[in-house]
């Protein structure tokens, strides 16, 4: 590249005044006072009124990583004693119930079977009693009277309005 080349460069750069529309969006950059509460640390065991406490600042977040300590051995052998005794428990209530639903169905269908010929001979004295009632009384006629036009009701003349 010639000087000239790079003089011409220098030039359009300090002569190039045009600003696009995004450049005035940007602001200088303002120091504030930091937001948010300030955490102060201490070593286990220290007191809330003990020394040692250090500010680390103000916080805008925390991340906790909490490692729970190992469970006993033993509390989860016992633990999973306590789960198969509940499922043997409820399996063992289960069969009960069924027991007593098969106990209860027997019963009834045989109570049912020992009551079918007296609801049969009272089904049929009751169709006996129907036919009787229906012979002795003569059909009456569902048609129109004839002392009325078609068109008005069966339950007399229709209603005037006031």
């Amino acid at each position: 590249m010639r000087s000239e080349d790079i003089l011409a460069q220098i030039d359009d750069t300090l002569d190039d005044w045009t600003v696009s529309d995004d450049a005035m969006r940007s602001r200088p950059l303002v120091e504030r006072e930091p937001v948010g509460p300030r955490l102060w640390i201490a070593p286990v065991g220290t007191g809330p009124r003990d020394d040692g406490w250090q500010e680390v600042g103000h916080v805008r977040d925390i991340d906790f990583h909490i490692e729970p300590p190992e469970i006993d051995p033993e509390f989860q052998r016992r633990w999973q004693e306590l789960q198969e005794y509940f499922a043997r428990a409820a399996a063992e209530r289960a069969r009960r119930a069924q027991q007593v639903l098969e106990a209860f169905v027997q019963a009834f269908t045989e109570s049912i079977e020992a009551v079918r010929p007296r609801i049969e001979e009272a089904g049929q004295a009751i169709a006996d009693c129907a036919k009787a009632v229906e012979q002795a009384t003569p059909p009456q006629s569902t048609g129109r009277r004839h002392d009325r036009p078609a068109w008005q009701s069966p339950y007399g003349p229709p209603r005037r309005r006031r």
